[in-house]
């Protein structure tokens, strides 16, 4: 029974410390005037759906359970890069200080929910915000992709590009506005994942624009990679002619 209560206890600090690192991401988005847009933790989600309301569910897909939480802009501009470059330091932030606060009570309490508490959430916030190329599931670390965004480079227009993009499709809803420059700067990426990506939003474009003959072609290239992509991903990038 020891042993069960202490991998049971274990579950709950670790869903306890992924809440408390999505909401660091989540309060600094807020606070700059963005939207709530998504938090899943384990294998429960919320969402605001199109019609601008709170939807609870359950995520079927396990390379979320990690932890994804999103706040977008309530419209486009040219700063939203740099209010974006925080809010993926603000997870990390959060698990470090609360790591800070638990640890102490621990050894002063000698408890081991307290321990547990701050060890977790402090190893979650230390590994999240080093600037290492690493990915967490299907996405860089926050501190891998605040690096990438500072780098400079080919790394950079990726990463701007790819926020650009997911700000058209969610807030302007308009693929015909996409910046074809954006698109270029992810099919020159040496990331698969990206290229797909960059893929899709080609397609989306040539759709919104009635090119069915260059939309067929980019679909063709989809399929030759598709294999080498995440299954998760391949469902999110939906070809859809209609």
């Amino acid at each position: 029974m020891l042993i069960i209560n202490f991998i049971l206890t274990s579950i709950l600090c670790y869903f306890i410390s992924g809440i408390v690192h999505e909401l660091g991401h989540i309060i600094v988005g807020l606070i700059n005037g963005w939207k709530f847009y998504l938090l899943i933790v384990g294998p429960l989600g919320i969402t605001r759906n199109e019609h601008n309301s709170i939807k609870f569910y359950f995520e079927k897909h396990a390379a979320m359970w990690g932890g994804v939480s999103c706040t977008l802009p309530k419209e486009a501009n040219e700063n939203n890069i740099k209010i974006w470059s925080k809010v993926l330091l603000g997870g990390p932030l959060a698990s470090i200080i609360m790591g800070i606060i638990f640890l102490p009570l621990s050894i002063i309490t000698k408890n081991i929910v307290f321990l547990l508490l701050g060890a977790m959430p402090l190893g979650m916030g230390i590994i999240c915000i080093l600037p290492l190329p690493l990915k967490t599931g299907i996405l860089y670390t926050d501190g891998g992709r605040w690096s990438r965004l500072h780098k400079g480079g080919q790394e950079a227009a990726e990463e701007i590009a790819l926020f650009k993009l997911t700000e058209n499709q969610i807030i302007c809803r308009d693929f015909s506005k996409i910046d074809l420059n954006s698109i270029e700067s992810l099919l020159k990426s040496n990331d698969i994942v990206i290229n797909y990506y960059g893929y899709y939003y080609k397609f989306q474009y040539y759709k919104a624009t009635s090119n069915k003959e260059k939309m067929e072609l980019v679909i063709a290239k989809m399929e030759n990679i598709k294999d080498k992509v995440p299954a998760l991903i391949v469902k999110d990038c939906n070809i859809d002619k209609t």
